[in-house]
């Protein structure tokens, strides 16, 4: 994007308003889909048939469920991590571009 100098321009608002924004909705969509597959396990259960595969799985299912939701949770919090720090950055570009201007203020 060119700007107003010669070299790298960033578009503060557009950072703060569009990418954050869309790094928000995409944490928001992964939560929703956590929440509806825990949803399925809760009204499963355990369907893992009666035979010696299906009862060495329901040993086994609560680590597996534990690993699933684990990886939702680190995923939704590295979403939320970038959304933060997308929008930590484009205060500290609007405050270069804006004297007087404090973040977070």
């Amino acid at each position: 994007m060119t700007g107003p100098f010669d070299g790298y321009y960033a578009a503060p608002e557009e950072i703060r308003l569009r990418r954050a924004g869309q790094f928000g909705d995409e944490r928001d969509h992964v939560e929703e889909q956590r929440a509806a597959l825990e949803q399925v396990f809760l009204r499963e259960g355990m369907p893992l048939g009666d035979d010696q595969y299906g009862a060495e799985l329901e040993k086994n299912l609560p680590k597996i469920k534990d690993s699933i939701f684990g990886a939702f949770k680190a995923y939704t919090d590295e979403l939320e991590s970038v959304r933060v720090r997308l929008i930590t950055g484009a205060g500290g570009y609007r405050s270069a571009d804006s004297p007087g201007f404090f973040p977070g203020a």
